[in-house]
């Protein structure tokens, strides 16, 4: 299989995930109760589970020890403590980090910083359980969060003026066609579905997005768009003056690159694609585009990131200044929306 461009964030994300989709056949949210950290004690039917608050099911966190919120339980005798398991499969076989003794905190909810750094661009599986001197009490249902890649991390980035995990069944945008999955993100179901952000000019942005089910060759065959930019007030899509759109192509009955880039910015255009990358299922692809003014440029440019790893650029004159600035995962207007690709954890601002 060509790669191309040696991504060791993608590859970890497949290892995780592949490890995720291990089990014995038992339930992995309530395995016996009677253990503790490897050793056997008592259990106290009268106290409840916790409840699971934060981060959301399927949320990319930035920090590598993130802060975990849930709600307290109740019952037991005495104090209540809770133990925080995080671990990188369902049947917490893997486990990364285990805490015990933490103390229950006040006004019904618990927080807790996972106290050593987790890897970056990896799925964790956590779940918790109080305890009181009387004994433990069942763990919670499992949730999962993932910590975002550390090329993200470390860049700076300005104001974030959309952040829409897609992860709780619906959207801060506006929802045309598609569905939510369970286990989050928000999929298209046919090339004229897509999800639509307005948000304000931006000379100088940056859009992050996260895709799985994206693989080669398309679902469907032809050019698909992953996302697009453009002024509305400005006539239709194809022959509007401030437009962009990423492709993911398929070489078998379109003859470009895997991934093109289209710039047009007040009429001037920019082209650029690449050819390198066969893409898989089940891998989490995480996406970054930015433009404007760069340090040591003379003209504006626009960068592709993929997984960490500036896969496409191009320079542009004329400034990206869109009076109404429209953003969409796919392109309705086109329908050529990438079908069955699950996007996930986007953030739009100004960098």
């Amino acid at each position: 299989m060509n790669r191309g461009v040696a991504l060791s964030i993608a590859l970890s994300s497949a290892v995780a995930l592949a490890a995720a989709c291990g089990g014995d056949g038992s339930s992995p949210s309530n395995p016996s109760p009677s253990v503790v950290g490897g050793t056997q004690s008592p259990t106290d039917p009268s106290l409840t589970a916790p409840t699971l608050q934060a981060p959301a099911v399927g949320e990319a966190v930035k920090d590598l020890q993130p802060e975990l919120q849930i709600g307290n339980a109740s019952g037991g005798s005495g104090t209540r403590t809770y133990t925080y398991e995080l671990a990188l499969d369902t049947a917490f076989q893997q486990v990364a980090v285990d805490e015990s003794g933490i103390q229950e905190g006040l006004g019904g909810v618990t927080k807790w910083v996972v106290t050593e750094s987790l890897a970056a661009d990896t799925k964790y599986y956590w779940r918790v359980r109080a305890s009181t001197s009387s004994g433990a009490g069942p763990y919670s249902e499992i949730s999962e969060f993932r910590v975002r890649e550390a090329f993200i991390s470390n860049r700076q980035t300005g104001d974030i003026v959309v952040f829409d995990p897609l992860s709780s069944g619906s959207s801060v945008g506006i929802v045309m066609g598609g569905e939510f999955i369970s286990g989050g993100g928000w999929q298209a179901k046919s090339n004229a579905d897509c999800v639509r952000y307005q948000v304000p000019t931006l000379n100088d942005g940056v859009i992050e997005f996260q895709t799985t089910n994206v693989r080669s060759p398309n679902f469907f065959p032809g050019k698909r768009m992953l996302v697009s930019m453009w002024d509305p007030t400005k006539g239709e899509y194809t022959t509007n003056p401030f437009r962009m759109h990423l492709q993911k192509l398929d070489k078998s009955t379109a003859r470009f690159d895997d991934v093109r880039l289209r710039w047009i910015s007040r009429g001037q255009e920019a082209n650029t694609g690449r050819s390198f990358y066969d893409f898989e299922a089940d891998i989490v692809y995480s996406w970054r585009i930015e433009w404007g003014d760069f340090p040591g440029i003379n003209s504006q440019h626009v960068k592709v990131f993929l997984d960490g790893s500036e896969i496409l650029n191009r320079h542009y004159d004329a400034v990206y200044h869109p009076k109404t600035h429209w953003v969409e995962l796919g392109n309705c207007e086109r329908e050529e929306t990438l079908e069955e690709a699950i996007w996930s954890n986007v953030r739009i601002g100004s960098r």
